[in-house]
């Protein structure tokens, strides 16, 4: 496997470490980035818990055991993982999130950096056009088609974040 290495001041090590508490760690998202950058399809974030954790042991029932590896299986997650995620989630210390639940959000994302790159390049367009002192003039149909794919991208981000609130009763 490759390696890609780079020389930064410690203040912004310290600003990307503790971003990267949440997010998986440093190498995980250093990978992301590069991916989006290119164009790749990114890991799922697996966030890093702040701090040690500490263990916690509860007793079930076998049929609530039964009921909650179905629960987990269901997420694509581990008993304990699933115990975990719901347990934050009531606690409002985050959205757990599933493997497919992550891809589509990551989906939509560049989805809308696509088309906020496209907005930067009319809007330099349209710049460097008035500078010139020519007319600035836009399509409405090209307008309301990107106004239309926002609308769509925004409407599947709720949808997903909806269906994770929802399988975690919490509200979004």
């Amino acid at each position: 496997m490759a390696f890609i290495g780079v020389q930064v001041s410690e203040e912004l090590k310290a600003r990307f470490t503790a971003r990267a508490q949440r997010e998986g760690g440093q190498s995980a998202l250093l990978r992301r980035l590069v991916c989006t950058v290119t164009d790749q399809a990114p890991d799922p974030v697996r966030p890093l818990g702040a701090g040690a954790s500490d263990k916690v042991t509860v007793r079930f029932r076998r049929s609530e055991r039964a009921a909650i590896t179905d629960a987990a299986t269901a997420r694509g997650m581990t008993r304990t993982g699933w115990i975990a995620a719901l347990v934050r989630a009531r606690l409002g210390l985050g959205l757990p999130l599933n493997r497919g639940e992550e891809e589509a959000l990551r989906a939509i994302a560049r989805e809308l950096h696509r088309i906020g790159g496209s907005i930067n390049q009319i809007a330099r367009a349209a710049n460097l056009a008035a500078q010139a002192g020519e007319p600035v003039t836009f399509d409405p149909a090209v307008l309301e088609e990107t106004r239309g794919v926002v609308g769509e991208a925004t409407s599947e981000l709720r949808q997903v974040l909806a269906r994770s609130a929802g399988s975690w009763q919490v509200p979004v």
